[in-house]
């Protein structure tokens, strides 16, 4: 299949205001939904009286957790997790500010919010685990009574290599910290339900619309047929998105019982507080390396703070992504990780644009630049020396991941060049001088695309489904479990069903996001939706083929075999005959007494992919290969530091990247671009903070930054091409890889600049007080224009 440069199907409706968010959503006697949230971080629930709430005018409930009849907890899937029992209001405790204690209909949201502030409430006040080094202490609080510490996850990857290695070998030891960070999409989260005739339409802004309808049949006691959930369009998400939240179940709920549709919009105070925040891990790293440099052996110890952990599914698993890609594309023998995941009095972790690669990047690239200046080796040619070649793949890591194929020595040799190239332009244009100081860095990466889901949830694992239908005219409708939040699935979708029939793209209708139209899915998450959509359509797309070149020999008295199915049209081979597909689809629905002996009415096929070499569980020694394939890249920044003030800038920024073959390259160009925006934003100036008694710093936009336009430099993007060999097209996944080297080639590039003050980054944001903190507590002069790149003076 030849990639494409189309313009995406779905930007007229959006462009022209005809987008269907689910705040757009208007019914007959719709109600509004507010909630009570905590304002501490630990406490016992002492009282909750909602009387004087249902008092006033125009309040339709008011309802704590033992209101809630017949609603279930949240399960608990996850095998290498303690059991939480998230329930959708506190039940006796409140674990962080932000936690949902009470919820209220009203006529309108003002009516409902003004209810809120009537309900009185009190709190036992407990003392609050504000950090993970506060949940590890040995006189922590405990967050869950029956726990006898605040380790959610504590498991190690054993390798009984690594200890003789670390023995007998030189070992240079760091550690590294990636803080902790919020998705923030555009549209926020919020749902509508509504209960009819004893079915539930939910409304949504999500993911994945079946597993939402599987989790709210679970938590009501509905069956599955009785509920319909609709994702319209999406506001955007970057993972926030992949989990259903207390919020959903309480709006069906209430809508059951009140007999009305009901409608709950966040408000981006409450997206704060109560969305799932990321990252926010630290690593403890041991390398073992030989006389050049080169590692042998690592071990490493992965903790991360994940919050409260109430919400479904919990966020540990990006703890594990971290632990499977830490060693990235290098070829490093053996590695033991070890991964704690530890509850806090924060608002609970989940998952973010990169899920655990970006910290597993910042820490490695960082490793391998202080290795290079303890050893005096060029940062760059260590890097060349490790880096995986083709003649190498496939190549399992230590942690059991089969990377299939690369490009891995080809991106970063280019990113190099693009990256010195950036560096004498910004020498010239921009000289260091006074207080400002110039320097580049890169990072190389590998990202896992097509992944097990079943690390994630412990329940569902990684297959996608289609469903193709020719109608009589000839047009074609193509449902799919896949989703979008904004990022061109439906193009997608579009330009490969297409391809595979024949026929115009202007032809093919794509449903999606509505689970009675749309075959099971799992969703749009994890930079999979190419991989296994274009596998269930190539499966689907080649059931309807064969029947069409049955039905198209029929009619002209030919051979299956001498047709082809070409430009919405079967036709012998070489210019000869044909005859429409339209034809052949009014046969096959409406004139089946035509249709040659044997050939059954219909033109219509529905097939499931699941990619192969898949792992859902890791072996006796804790290794797997939970992905499809592995899409890679490198990075060069180049930057300007103020020693002064601390403020970087970052002046250029390169990606060279291989997701095999392309699609639809404008839109692989997009994603990569806003990743990589997104991600300056987490290594510059995003940051959630919480006081020692776990009270949020950041509610708002005044306090958490993100970058506008003047803050993103030009980003190029360059493209590389290796194909999976074990996908249907030779497509990889595109959609998170932009987040994934920033950080680490930012804080490359800071130490580069400040070479001349010792600055060694060992964590994020690099924030103006950081960087000023860096460089005091060097105790060195900067020295002026000491740029060094990657351990090379230039």
């Amino acid at each position: 299949m030849a990639s494409a440069r189309l313009g995406r199907v779905e930007d007229l409706a959006l462009i022209t205001g005809a987008g269907s968010f689910v705040a757009d959503v208007r019914l007959p006697r719709m109600v509004e939904m507010a909630v009570l949230r905590s304002g501490v971080a630990h406490g016992r629930l002492a009282r909750l009286d909602c009387a004087p709430a249902l008092s006033l005018d125009g309040v339709l409930a008011a309802v704590g957790a033992g209101d809630l009849v017949g609603v279930s907890g949240f399960p608990d899937f996850i095998e290498a997790m303690r059991p939480i029992g998230t329930f959708p209001l506190a039940v006796d405790r409140v674990r962080y500010v932000g936690a949902p204690v009470a919820a209220v209909v009203a006529e309108d949201r003002f009516r409902a919010e003004d209810a809120i502030e009537a309900i009185e409430v009190e709190y036992e006040p407990l003392d609050a685990v504000a950090s993970l080094e506060r949940a590890l202490a040995d006189d922590a609080p405990r967050l869950y009574e029956d726990w006898p510490d605040n380790k959610a996850v504590d498991v190690t990857r054993r390798d009984p290599e690594v200890a003789a290695i670390l023995a007998s070998s030189r070992v240079i030891r760091a550690s590294y910290r990636m803080h902790r960070q919020a998705p923030t999409p555009l549209e926020t989260r919020g749902s509508v339900a509504s209960f009819v005739a004893g079915r539930l339409t939910f409304w949504t802004s999500a993911q994945s619309p079946h597993i939402v309808r599987t989790t709210l049949a679970t938590a009501l006691g509905l069956p599955e047929h009785s509920i319909r959930v609709i994702v319209d369009s999406v506001g955007g998400s970057f993972g926030s998105k992949t989990h259903v939240y207390p919020e959903d179940v309480l709006v069906a709920w209430l809508a059951m019982r009140l007999g009305r549709p009901i409608r709950w919009i966040e408000d981006r105070a409450e997206h704060f507080m109560a969305s799932v925040h990321a990252r926010d891990q630290l690593h403890e790293l041991e390398a073992a390396i030989d006389g050049d440099g080169r590692i042998l052996a690592l071990r490493a110890q992965i903790t991360c703070d994940i919050g409260s952990g109430e919400v479904f599914p919990a966020g540990v698993a990006s703890s594990f992504v971290t632990a499977g890609v830490l060693t990235g594309p290098y070829r490093i023998p053996h590695a033991e990780v070890g991964v704690t995941c530890v509850v806090t009095n924060k608002t609970p972790s989940g998952a973010y644009r990169g899920f655990g690669s970006p910290e597993a990047v910042f820490a490695m690239e960082r490793l391998v630049e202080r290795i290079a200046r303890e050893t005096g080796r060029d940062a760059i040619e260590l890097r060349r020396e490790m880096l995986l070649e083709r003649d190498s793949l496939p190549y399992r890591l230590p942690s059991g991941s089969v990377v299939d194929s690369g490009s891995h020595r080809e991106c970063f040799d280019r990113a190099v060049e693009l990256g010195l190239d950036a560096l004498r332009t910004a020498r010239t244009e921009r000289p260091s001088s006074g207080s400002t100081r110039l320097g580049v860095g890169f990072a190389t990466y590998l990202e896992g695309v097509g992944a097990s889901y079943f690390v994630t949830t412990g329940n569902w694992t990684s297959h996608e489904m289609c469903t193709i239908r020719v109608e009589p005219d000839g047009s074609v409708v193509a449902s799919v479990g896949v989703t979008t939040t904004g990022q061109g699935v439906a193009t997608m979708v579009a330009t490969v069903v297409a391809e595979a029939l024949g026929v115009s793209r202007d032809g093919v209708r794509v449903d999606m996001g509505d689970t009675d139209r749309c075959p099971y899915g799992i969703g749009g998450l994890g930079s999979r939706s190419t991989i296994v959509a274009s596998g269930a359509i190539g499966l689907a797309a080649s059931v309807i083929r064969e029947k069409a070149l049955a039905i198209g020999a029929h009619l002209l008295e030919a051979a299956a075999e001498d047709l082809e199915l070409v430009d919405g049209r079967v036709r012998v081979r070489g210019g000869g005959a044909a005859v429409s597909l339209a034809r052949i689809a009014t046969l096959a629905w409406v004139r089946t007494l035509d249709l040659p002996d044997g050939v059954e009415p219909g033109l219509q096929a529905t097939a499931v992919y699941d990619a192969p070499g898949i792992d859902h569980r890791p072996d006796v020694h804790g290794r797997m290969n939970a992905c499809a394939t592995y899409t890679n890249g490198s990075d060069a920044a180049v930057v300007e530091v103020d020693v002064e003030t601390g403020r970087v800038e970052v002046l250029s920024y390169a990606v060279v990247h291989d997701c095999g073959r392309m699609i639809n390259p404008p839109i692989v160009a997009g994603q990569i671009r806003g990743a990589v925006a997104q991600a300056i934003g987490g290594a510059l100036y995003e940051e959630i903070c919480h006081s020692p008694e776990g009270q949020p710093l950041a509610t708002s936009f005044m306090g958490y930054l993100v970058p506008t336009s003047a803050e993103i430099p030009e980003i190029v993007v360059e493209h590389l091409v290796s194909p999976a060999p074990g996908t249907p097209l030779g497509v990889k996944g595109a959609g998170e890889s932009g987040t994934i080297g920033p950080a680490a080639a930012i804080a490359n590039a800071v130490s580069s600049a400040l070479a001349g003050c010792g600055v060694d980054v060992t964590a994020t944001p690099l924030s103006p007080s950081a960087v000023r903190r860096l460089i005091r507590e060097s105790a060195m002069d900067c020295a002026p224009d000491a740029c060094e790149i990657e351990g090379a003076q230039v």
